[in-house]
């Protein structure tokens, strides 16, 4: 039997989310379901081209829709509202079963999973840690289950990418790979840069790739630095090239870094280790669950910009051990769990 369903999220964004959603794809193409999938944005904040661009490249036929209401010619069997408790009154005015499903870090933005409408069928999370962290903060409100349908990175499923180049870089290259606002933290990055190019001058570059806010003048910050020649600040890169741009990375021997003061999962850091990409992460817990065995290696204390200088040194002193080491790391975060984890939940939707 087959079955269509929409998965909806407020803005089109160059974001995690939507990478999300590009992996899945990717998992049910290869593993050759039966189903139809919508993927509904009630804004575009830049995001629904580059995305409409991937999903052709790749060949797939699921449809992007930009809209504030759905399409009302287009049935669907399950919407997931990801993030978004706007789309819960869409789905009742059309008598549409639907669940809730909570990605962000942003403790504020998940508060309106404490008032989910009564047919709201069940609540997913990226990772069993984020579930145990959705349950505690519901409490005594827990009235709708709260199952896992777990992230991942497709590295174990081959599909071609829309390759770009860069410039030769001098030095061996850090990568920052986010949004760049207070949460995410390059801030964090530059100041344990700027300690790392007094002890080694010439020997690393900065690379900052992410979407820019209005917390942080980013190119300001660089100035005050002194590390206008030694950073290199990209813009978001397309869905299909965020893969080949942490490729580059790896090929030139360089890390990545997230300094960040919170994830539902840290899917940016996961790309990186499916890469072979030595990876420094701040030790939330997100970040320690998904380095797990290799903590002393791969995080520092949050805060500490003296621990991350140390950190990232290691990681270039000892570069090959530590590419060996996320290898083995990646093979807990492949789309065999995502999968495993999909056809549980529709049987607990009987939607199989």
């Amino acid at each position: 039997m087959s079955f269509k369903f929409c998965f909806v999220y407020p803005w089109a964004t160059l974001g995690g989310v939507e990478r999300v959603l590009l992996n899945r794809l990717i998992a049910f193409n290869d593993a050759d379901l039966p189903i139809e999938v919508d993927l509904m944005f009630l804004h575009d904040s830049g995001g629904a081209e580059p995305l409409r661009y991937a999903l052709k490249k790749m060949g797939f036929g699921a449809r992007v829709i930009v809209a504030p209401d759905f399409t009302p010619e287009v049935a669907y069997d399950l919407v997931f509202c990801i993030d978004c408790p706007q789309a819960f009154e869409l789905c009742e005015r059309r008598n549409f079963r639907f669940l809730a499903e909570c990605h962000t870090s942003y403790i504020d933005n998940r508060k309106y999973l404490r008032t989910l409408p009564a047919n709201c069928e069940i609540v997913v999370t990226p990772s069993k840690l984020f579930s145990d962290r959705v349950r505690n903060e519901l409490g005594e409100l827990d009235a709708v289950e709260v199952v896992e349908l777990r992230n991942f990175v497709p590295w174990d499923i081959r599909c071609d990418l829309n390759a770009f180049y860069l410039p030769g870089w001098v030095g061996k290259p850090i990568l920052f790979f986010g949004r760049m606002d207070m949460h995410k933290d390059p801030i964090a990055l530059l100041d344990a840069f700027s300690s790392l190019d007094r002890e080694h001058p010439g020997r690393f570059i900065c690379i900052l790739c992410g979407p820019s806010s209005a917390e942080i003048d980013i190119a300001e910050e660089i100035r005050m630095r002194n590390l206008i020649s030694k950073v290199v600040l990209l813009p978001p890169v397309p869905f299909n090239s965020a893969g080949v741009l942490l490729d580059m990375v790896k090929r030139k021997g360089g890390v990545f870094v997230s300094p960040s003061k919170g994830e539902s999962f840290g899917l940016s850091a996961a790309e990186a280790i499916c890469t072979g990409l030595p990876v420094i992460l701040s030790d939330i817990e997100e970040h320690r669950l998904l380095v797990q065995g290799y903590e002393d290696r791969f995080t520092y204390q949050l805060g500490k910009i003296k621990s991350l200088a140390e950190r990232i040194t290691d990681a270039f002193d000892n570069y090959e051990p530590a590419s060996e080491a996320v290898l083995e790391i990646r093979e807990r975060i492949s789309s065999k769990g995502f999968i495993e984890d999909w056809n549980i939940l529709l049987g607990k939707l009987n939607l199989q």
